[in-house]
C-alpha cells in the first residue's frame, strides 16, 4: 500500500511542479518581448550587435549587425545585468543605437500582456512549442493513464516531457530568463541518458540491454557537473562572462557525447541483432534518434561548440523531435513492429536518388545565385539541408501523385495485374488441356489488339508444325519453329516473325506453343506487355505440366482398367490420391503466387493510405478497392482451403468433419446434428482426407438438390470398422438412377472412393422422404502387394 500512496504523491508533487514551471514560462513568453540581440565587446569596451535572432523585436524595430548600443535604460551597456552575464539586452525597456550610418536612435520595448509581439515571434517561440507541448504531454497522460506501473512507461514519460519542455523553455531561455535557462542546461542534457535509461528497462522483456549501468552512471555524472557548473554561474555572480563561454562549451558537448553514445550503442546493437527477432526494433530506433537529433545537434549544438553563428534556428531544427514520441509510443503499446524494412526501402531511394541533385543545386546557390565567391561552410550546408530535405518531399510528393492520377492516365498499365488475378482464379478450376487454351485465349483477346491468337503443335520428332495453312506468314512462322525447336524452353516468351510466341507446355517431343499475331494498330509490343506475357506464360506452363502429368496418369490406369474388365479398389484409391496430390500441388501454387501478390498490393496500398494525407473522396475510394483486395485474398484463401484443407491429419477426423461442417453452416439454410464418438487410434491421413471429402461432397450435395432443413451425422469407430452415417429429411431421390444420373455424379463419386478404400456404402432413399447413406470402412486395410505389384499402403499422399 506504501508504494502506491508514495508513487502518487510523487506524481502529484511532479505535476504541481511541471505546471508552476509552465504557467512562469508562459507568462515570460507572453510578458516579455523577445529582442533578440547578441552583443559582441570590442578592445575598446564598446559593444556592438553581433548576430541577430529571427522575429526579435531588434529586427523589428530597425536594429541591424554591426550597430553600437551606446545604452541600455539609461545607463552605460556593461552595468547592465544581462549583458554582464549573457551578452544580451534581455529584458531591456529602452536602448540607444548608434546605427552604421552614424545616426541615433532611441528604441523602446514594450512589456505586458498586450506587449510588442509579431505574429511571426508568437507562432515559432509560444504556439508551435505550445502545441508541441501538448502533443507530448497528452502521450504521456496516455501512457500514465494505460500503464503506470510499468517502469519503461514512466521513463518513457520523463523523456516525452523533458522534450517538450525543453522546447517550450527555449523562449524564455533565449530572453536571458534564470527559470528558462535553467531547464535547458539542466534537463536538455539528460534527454539523450532518459532514452537509454528507457531502451535498458523496455529491452528486459527481451533479454538484452542497450547500455552498461556503468557508463549510463558516468554519463548522467558528467552531465550532472556541467548543470551544477551552469547552475552556479546562473544564480551567482561568482564568474565572469568569460566563464560563460567554457559552459556554453561544456552544455553543448556534454548534449552531443549523449546523443554521440546513443547513437555509436544503437549502431552495435544494430549490427550485433542484425539477424535476430529484435533487428527492426534497433533498426527503428536508430533512425528515428538520427532523424530527430542530427539537424539540432550539427545545425545548432556543434556551430556553438566551435564557436559559429547557429546555421538554422533551433525552433526549426526542434520539429524534427516530433519523431520521437510517434516511434516510442508506438514501441510501449504495442507487441509488434510496424514492418520498418518496407518503410525504409523508399526513404533510402529517395534520399540517394535526391543526394546529388542537391549537391549541384546548393553549388549553384551558393556561388552563383548568392554571388558569394567563398561562401562559408555553415552557409552552403544549410543551403544544402534545405535543398536536399526539399527535393525528397518532392520525390515523396510525386509518388502520392503518380498513385493518383497514373492509373486515370495510363489505365493498360493497371490492367495487367487484375488481368493476373483473374487468370489465377479462373486456373485453378481447369481440369482439362483444352480449358486451359480457352482461358488464356479468352484472357489475351481481352487485353491486346492482335491479328491473330493460335495453339500450334510442333513435332520435334516429325519435323512438322500444325494446324499450318498455306499462308506466307504460316510457311515462315513454321519454317522459323522448326529452326528453333531445340532451344525451346518451356515457359518461354520467344519472338516470332510475325509476332510472339508462349512456349506452355511439352509432351515428349511434341511443343504446344501459343502463337500470338502481330498488333492491330501497327505498334511493337511494350515492356509491360512482354513482362505480362512473360508471367502469363509461367502460370499456364505449370498448370499444363500438372494437366500433362495427370492426363497421362488417367490413361495408363484407364487402360489397365479396361484390360481386366472391372474397376479395381487400388486403381481408384491410387487416382483418388493422386487427385489429392495435385490439388495439394495446386493450392501450393495459389497460395505462393496469386496469394503473396496480392498480400503485396495490399499493403503496398495500407501503406499509401497511412503514410500520405488523402481526401474524403479518394479514401472512400481507397478503402472500396482495399476491401476488393480483401475479397480476393480471401476468395484464393478458400481456393486454397477447398483443394488442400490445411492440417487434416494433425486436426484427427473428428476435428476436420466439424471444420467442414463448421464453414459449411455459415452459407446453408439447413442445420447439421454431428454425432461422434472418440477415436481410441488415430486414423491415416488418406483416411480422413477420405471422409473430409465424402463429408463435403454430401453436405454440398444437400445444399443443391435434397431441399432439407436437417442434416444428420454419425461418426464412430464398432470393432475395427469405420461406422458412418448421414441421412437428412430432404426431397430423396431415386437411387436406381443414381449411376447413370448426371445430376448425382457426386454420389457416384463417393461410392467409387469407398471402393477404393475396400469399404461398403448403402444408400436409402424415395422421393419425398429424404436421403440415408451408410458407410463402413475397414480401419486397417488389405496389407501387401496386389497382382500387379503396386503397394497397397496409406502414404500415397504425400
Amino acid at each position: 500500500m506504501r508504494p502506491t500512496i508514495l508513487n502518487r504523491i510523487t506524481a502529484i508533487l511532479f505535476l504541481v511542479l511541471f505546471l508552476t514551471t509552465l504557467l512562469y514560462l508562459t507568462s515570460v513568453i507572453v510578458r516579455i518581448p523577445s529582442i533578440g540581440a547578441v552583443l559582441t565587446q570590442d578592445a575598446s569596451n564598446r559593444y556592438f550587435v553581433k548576430s541577430m535572432e529571427p522575429a526579435g523585436q531588434a529586427e523589428v524595430k530597425g536594429i541591424r549587425v554591426g550597430d553600437q548600443i551606446l545604452q541600455v535604460n539609461g545607463l552605460p551597456v556593461s552595468d547592465y545585468e544581462n549583458v554582464k552575464k549573457y551578452n544580451l539586452i534581455e529584458y531591456a525597456d529602452n536602448v540607444v543605437v548608434l546605427h552604421k550610418n552614424n545616426e541615433k536612435q532611441e528604441i523602446t520595448f514594450q512589456k505586458g500582456w498586450t506587449g510588442d509581439h509579431s505574429l511571426w515571434e508568437l507562432l515559432i517561440q509560444l504556439y508551435i512549442p505550445g502545441i508541441s507541448l501538448v502533443i507530448f504531454c497528452a502521450f504521456s497522460g496516455f501512457l500514465y493513464a494505460k500503464r503506470r506501473n510499468d517502469k519503461a512507461a514512466i521513463m518513457l514519460i520523463l523523456f516525452f516531457i523533458s522534450i517538450g519542455l525543453c522546447y517550450y523553455s527555449s523562449a524564455a531561455s533565449n530572453r536571458s530568463d534564470p527559470i528558462g535557462i535553467t531547464v535547458i542546461y539542466l534537463v536538455l542534457p539528460n534527454i539523450p541518458l532518459l532514452f537509454m535509461s528507457f531502451m535498458n528497462i523496455y529491452l528486459v522483456r527481451f533479454d538484452a540491454r542497450l547500455i552498461s549501468k556503468r557508463l549510463l552512471t558516468a554519463l548522467f555524472a558528467i552531465v550532472g557537473l556541467v548543470g551544477l557548473a551552469s547552475l552556479v554561474y546562473i544564480w551567482t555572480d561568482l564568474s565572469s562572462i568569460q566563464i560563460y563561454t567554457y559552459i556554453q562549451i561544456a552544455y553543448s558537448s556534454s548534449v552531443l557525447l549523449g546523443n554521440f553514445v546513443c547513437v555509436y550503442v544503437l549502431i552495435r546493437k544494430f549490427i550485433q541483432h542484425r539477424r535476430t527477432k529484435l533487428h527492426s526494433l534497433f533498426t527503428i530506433t536508430l533512425i528515428s534518434h538520427l532523424v530527430a537529433f542530427t539537424p539540432f545537434a550539427l545545425l545548432n549544438l556543434l556551430p556553438q561548440i566551435i564557436g559559429k553563428e547557429q546555421v538554422l534556428p533551433a525552433a526549426f531544427t526542434a520539429l524534427f523531435l516530433f519523431i520521437l514520441p510517434i516511434v516510442y509510443f508506438y514501441l510501449s503499446t504495442s507487441n509488434q513492429l510496424f514492418d520498418i524494412d518496407f518503410i525504409l526501402t523508399r526513404f533510402k531511394y529517395y534520399t540517394a536518388l535526391a543526394l546529388f541533385p542537391s549537391i549541384i543545386v546548393a553549388a549553384l546557390v551558393a556561388f552563383v545565385i548568392l554571388g558569394e565567391n567563398n561562401p562559408s561552410w555553415s552557409a552552403w550546408f544549410g543551403v544544402f539541408f534545405v535543398i536536399y530535405i526539399g527535393m525528397t518531399l518532392f520525390l515523396y510528393v510525386k509518388e502520392q501523385i503518380d498513385q493518383r492520377f497514373r492509373p486515370k492516365l495510363f489505365k493498360a498499365m493497371y490492367s495487367y495485374q487484375d488481368s493476373l488475378d483473374r487468370f489465377s482464379r479462373k486456373i485453378a478450376r481447369v481440369m482439362k488441356q483444352g480449358d486451359l487454351e480457352a482461358v488464356l485465349k479468352q484472357e489475351i483477346s481481352e487485353l491486346l489488339p492482335v491479328k491473330r491468337i493460335t495453339f500450334l503443335l510442333v513435332e520435334q520428332s516429325e519435323n512438322t508444325v500444325y494446324p499450318m495453312g498455306e499462308h506466307p506468314e504460316e510457311l515462315i512462322t513454321a519454317e522459323f519453329l522448326l529452326g528453333t525447336v531445340n532451344s525451346l524452353q518451356v515457359g518461354e516468351l520467344i519472338e516470332l516473325p510475325y509476332g510472339l510466341g508462349l512456349v506452355i507446355g511439352r509432351q515428349r517431343s511434341r511443343y504446344h506453343i501459343l502463337w500470338i499475331g502481330l498488333k492491330t494498330n501497327h505498334t511493337r509490343f511494350n515492356s509491360d506487355e512482354l513482362r505480362w506475357l512473360k508471367t502469363m506464360s509461367n502460370y499456364a506452363s505449370i498448370v499444363f505440366e500438372n494437366l500433362y502429368l495427370i492426363e497421362g496418369l488417367i490413361e495408363d490406369l484407364e487402360s489397365e482398367v479396361r484390360k481386366e474388365h472391372s474397376t479395381s479398389p487400388w486403381v481408384l484409391r491410387l487416382l483418388f490420391c493422386l487427385s489429392e496430390n495435385e490439388r495439394r500441388k495446386l493450392a501450393a501454387d495459389l497460395h505462393d503466387s496469386a496469394l503473396q501478390d496480392q498480400l503485396l498490393w495490399y499493403r503496398k496500398l495500407e501503406a499509401i493510405m497511412m503514410d500520405y494525407p488523402i481526401s474524403d473522396s479518394l479514401g472512400r475510394e481507397l478503402e472500396d478497392i482495399k476491401e476488393g483486395l480483401l475479397d480476393v485474398i480471401h476468395q484464393i484463401r478458400e481456393t486454397c482451403n477447398e483443394l488442400r484443407p490445411p492440417l487434416l491429419k494433425e486436426m484427427g477426423v473428428v476435428e476436420a468433419v466439424e471444420s467442414i461442417i463448421e464453414h459449411t453452416q455459415m452459407r446453408v439454410n439447413f442445420a447439421v446434428d454431428f454425432r461422434a464418438k472418440p477415436f481410441n487410434r488415430p486414423l491415416n491421413e488418406e483416411q480422413i482426407t477420405a471422409i473430409y471429402r465424402i463429408v463435403q461432397e454430401l453436405l454440398r450435395n444437400a445444399d443443391k438438390h435434397s431441399q432439407a432443413k436437417l442434416v444428420i451425422l454419425e461418426l464412430e469407430l464398432r470393432q475395427g470398422t469405420i461406422y458412418f452415417r448421414y441421412q437428412d429429411d430432404g426431397i430423396g431421390m431415386d437411387v436406381n438412377q443414381m449411376i447413370v444420373s448426371f445430376e448425382h455424379m457426386g454420389l457416384s463419386g463417393i461410392k467409387e472412393r469407398v471402393t477404393g478404400l475396400e469399404g461398403d456404402i448403402t444408400f436409402y432413399s424415395q422421393s419425398g422422404n429424404g436421403l440415408e447413406v451408410v458407410i463402413l470402412l475397414p480401419e486397417i486395410m488389405t496389407t501387401g502387394r496386389s497382382e500387379r505389384g503396386i503397394s497397397r499402403d496409406s502414404y500415397l499422399i504425400s
